[in-house]
């Protein structure tokens, strides 16, 4: 393993610079040298998108998010990298990361793929051969740690678990072999031998990875039926269950393969039941349990996955302390951006403050910019954060930025209609000075000495000064401290020479002698 690793930090310090390459990427390989990332990635980016067919780009990526230990950007980098154009030590060196990478997580199934295409290239490589050799060996356990590289979806929105899962429950948990042959080609061999075990559990896999869950549950059933104490059949059976929107069923066989560990690494085994077993759990809100699992899932393996679970379960009950921390522990571990945003959100539903809410805000808003700067092609998991992070954007005067959030919600019903979307988005709307629409909104939210307020400043902007003296009066009748704010308010400068709004602020509303 060594000698991989010698081999790697000579082709990284060796990555050339030719001078007749495209500008683009010449100057963004100047911003990479320098270590100016933010620069790199924005060009590199850039440039991938001009020349699609080009892996160059995303290969520097890889490095550039390795450097920043975003290692699920680099890996995802590195593997686009690997399906396009590079040069044959450019392909070589990519492929040599990505095997070593997935081998280091146990994800057995990439770890063969890569390790395969790498021997393509140098066949004679005896510790890649034992990578390959260890990694078919193993293939089809549920040890494939892919949480590193595409880590759980989370809640569209706060009110609305069930929705995310229903559409892909585990989806990171659990990525079968990429490099199996298509169902068709199984069933054509099943054929010639109805009776081949191994033939039947790689085609279950095929189907599960093909989306069938019909025709994998048919299969998976026979299998267990043949041999009921292969435990991998029945935790199985629990991710197609789950799959199929079944989560009561999926926790029957979960707990039929913890009855019985997978004997070569019960801890990593038991640490992907648990983990699954939670979010089955949290499908049938039974969130005690599903806590509990969370728990478990994580005394097997200490790694952020279950934690970042955790502070997700935590932040869909609003207990934001718990889910604070939850997530601080994750980050301690992986640093991933999903658990940078329940940090910066939960936080800040806590009415905290600090150092740690503004780094997991530069960390969770500076992603957005760099990889989805239109928001709305963002994956659902970081729209969570959506809301909190508009509201933020807001007070720190960035009130373009934080209306690309927003409108992003607009659509969402679970959002759309609450007073904090209502509140945040109409007074982010005044402050861009779009005062009917701001308007619109602000009449939403009822009871609210804040929102009556920012009315009475809407219509001042309007010159409607009925409307400006009945906001004011509301707002001030609920907190009193408006009546002082108002005197020194420079949206209602235009009345300081009309005598009844000047008694009508003395009088906090009460008809005057003028008036």
């Amino acid at each position: 393993m060594g000698k991989l690793f010698s081999l790697l930090l000579i082709i990284i310090f060796s990555l050339p610079v030719f001078s007749n390459e495209n500008a683009l990427l010449k100057d963004a390989k100047k911003a990479f040298s320098r270590k100016a990332y933010s620069e790199a990635i924005k060009k590199f980016s850039k440039y991938s998108d001009l020349h699609p067919s080009d892996g160059e780009a995303y290969m520097y990526l890889g490095y550039i998010y390795e450097y920043k230990k975003d290692y699920p950007n680099s890996v995802q980098n590195f593997r686009k990298a690997a399906e396009l154009n590079l040069e044959r030590d450019h392909k070589k060196t990519v492929l040599l990361k990505l095997a070593l990478f997935f081998n280091y997580h146990q994800d057995w199934n990439l770890a063969a793929t890569y390790a395969a295409r790498y021997l393509k290239y140098d066949s004679k490589n005896e510790e890649m051969q034992k990578i390959y050799n260890r990694a078919t060996s193993n293939r089809g356990n549920p040890t494939s740690n892919t949480t590193y590289i595409q880590p759980p979806k989370t809640v569209e929105t706060k009110h609305a678990v069930e929705k995310q899962e229903i559409k892909k429950p585990v989806a990171s948990l659990e990525k079968d072999a990429e490099d199996l042959k298509p169902s068709s080609e199984y069933e054509k061999e099943l054929k010639l031998t109805p009776n081949d075990e191994n033939l039947r559990w790689e085609y279950s896999l095929a189907l599960i990875e093909e989306k069938k869950y019909d025709l994998a549950e048919e299969n998976i059933k026979q299998l267990i039926e043949k041999n009921p104490n292969r435990t991998r059949y029945h935790y199985k059976m629990g991710i197609v269950k789950l799959r199929k929107d079944d989560p009561k069923a999926a926790i029957e066989s979960f707990e039929k393969a913890r009855k019985n560990p997978f004997s070569k690494d019960p801890n990593v085994f038991l640490y992907y039941v648990h983990l699954n077993e939670g979010i089955a759990y949290q499908k049938l809100k039974q969130f005690e349990m599903a806590e509990s699992s969370f728990k478990e899932a994580h005394k097997q393996l200490a790694k952020d996955t279950p934690l970042l679970a955790l502070a997700r379960l935590n932040h869909d009950q609003s207990k934001w302390s718990q889910c604070a921390e939850n997530a601080e522990r994750a980050i301690s571990l992986a640093g991933q951006i999903e658990s940078h945003m329940f940090r910066f959100i939960c936080l800040a539903e806590d009415n905290k403050s600090g150092p740690k809410v503004e780094s997991s805000f530069e960390k969770y808003y500076g992603y957005l910019e760099s990889n989805f700067p239109v928001p709305l092609k963002s994956p659902e998991k970081y729209q969570v954060g959506f809301l909190r992070l508009a509201r933020y954007l807001t007070t720190l005067g960035k009130e373009a930025a934080a209306e690309k959030y927003f409108s992003v919600l607009e659509s969402d019903s679970s959002i759309n209609q609450t007073r904090e979307y209502l509140f945040y988005r109409g007074k982010n709307l005044f402050y861009l000075g779009k005062t009917d629409l701001a308007i619109s909104l602000l009449q939403k939210v009822s009871n609210s000495s804040a929102s009556h307020y920012l009315l009475a400043r809407c219509y001042a902007k309007k010159s409607d000064l009925p409307n400006v003296k009945l906001n004011l009066k509301a707002a001030g009748n609920l907190k009193e401290e408006y009546w002082e704010m108002a005197k020194k308010e420079s949206d209602f400068a235009i009345y300081e020479k009309d005598i009844t709004f000047k008694e009508f602020l003395a009088n906090k509303g009460e008809v005057g002698p003028n008036q």
